[in-house]
């Protein structure tokens, strides 16, 4: 799949470049082997034995991709990794044959006069958690079971849910347990869960490192290629819970089908049943058109031994009674007496991290940045 895109920058020596290009590809979100395509649900959770090699094409049909590209005009390429492509055998465990593949394709685009910048690709977090990006065993570290978030309404895949898939439910999951919690954690686990951390190392250092690690493989690879100009830092990142005002409302506008509110969501996680708000796209806009119990049938979200993160941290509990109680509806939304801003708190502070990273190993690239889709970019001095 390719998207014609226009955009343009200025260079180092202030001059302004009109940049004409496409996002190459869809299909680097999915892996090769086995063929992932989101309709089969076999195999779909061995995600430690996957390969993107391939990604976005073999390499015996590069040069004809390319040529075709660049007879139609177009000079400048967003191309695509994830950090699972990368990273996806666990922990520090690089996929040398992929990287070996993406050098090798990346090289053949700077023969046919095309330039390019390496779009880290994700949507809500993960293939596991109903998009792209991040690999199976972030989940497993911080005690999530990726097999019953469909059960536990912590998200909803193409491989668990089947068809028909209901159109554009796939960004919905944004709001949802399953990638909610994890980019709460990436970009603030030191403020909203200082109790977890993975053999040691904080929650959020362990997986901003890991994240930027990565990508530092990817332009160690390409840091000698004049035509890649530079590094995305994260596509379309989320603040998950960060800023949210209150637990028991509506997360963000963006609701279809059943749709939990953050508080909901925890419990559910629990394997808690709820009732929740449907809604659905019409001709006016969004409405909500009813309501659809959610019942787990006591299947967690959390694997055997772990439990619910947003509890341990005193967000919610159970009563004496069992019943459920939120606690802190704010938890999300103020940090030491001041609330927050997730561009500038914590999306910031991340984009300086890894452009910092990355210039390490390519000291002349680019970094562009981009943020939550409808809001601004934080101030830089």
């Amino acid at each position: 799949m390719i998207r014609i895109q226009n955009a343009h920058f200025k260079d180092e020596y202030g001059r302004t470049r009109l940049l004409r290009g496409v996002n190459l590809g869809g299909s680097s979100k999915v892996p090769t082997v086995p063929d992932g395509a989101t309709w089969r649900k076999e195999g779909f959770f061995d995600h430690r034995q996957v390969s993107f090699v391939g990604r976005p094409f073999p390499l015996d049909e590069a040069d004809e991709h390319f040529a075709r590209l660049r007879r139609w005009g177009l000079t400048f390429l967003r191309f695509l990794v994830t950090w699972e492509a990368i990273e996806h055998a666990g922990p520090g465990i690089y996929d040398q044959e992929y990287l070996d593949y993406l050098e090798a394709v990346v090289s053949k685009a700077g023969k046919h006069g095309l330039e390019l910048f390496i779009d880290p690709h994700q949507d809500v977090w993960s293939r596991f958690s109903g998009g792209d990006g991040a690999p199976g065993w972030t989940f497993e570290a911080v005690g999530m079971d990726m097999t019953h978030f469909d059960a536990a309404g912590a998200a909803i895949t193409h491989q668990v849910h089947g068809d028909p898939l209901p159109r554009m439910i796939w960004p919905t999951n944004d709001q949802k347990l399953a990638a909610a919690t994890l980019f709460t954690l990436f970009f603030g686990g030191d403020d909203f869960a200082p109790q977890l951390n993975v053999d040691g190392v904080p929650i959020q250092e362990f997986l901003q490192g890991h994240y930027i690690a990565a990508m530092q493989q990817v332009a160690r690879r390409l840091k000698d290629m004049p035509h890649v100009v530079g590094y995305d830092t994260l596509n379309e990142p989320s603040p998950g819970f960060i800023g949210a005002p209150d637990l028991s409302q509506p997360l963000g506008p963006l609701r279809m089908g059943p749709s939990p509110t953050p508080f909901q969501s925890m419990l559910l996680g629990e394997g808690l049943p709820q009732e929740v708000p449907v809604w659905q796209v019409r001709y006016t806009g969004l409405r909500r058109i009813g309501t659809q119990r959610i019942d787990p049938a006591g299947r967690r979200a959390w694997l055997p031994g772990h439990d619910c993160i947003w509890r341990q941290h005193g967000v919610w509990d159970l009563d004496a009674h069992s019943a459920p109680r939120l606690l802190r509806p704010d938890y999300f939304s103020i940090v030491a007496g001041r609330r927050v801003n997730f561009n500038q708190d914590y999306l910031r502070p991340f984009a300086n991290r890894f452009a910092a990273a990355i210039r390490q190993e390519h000291p002349q690239a680019l970094i562009f940045v981009e943020t939550t889709p409808h809001t601004p970019l934080p101030a830089w001095s």
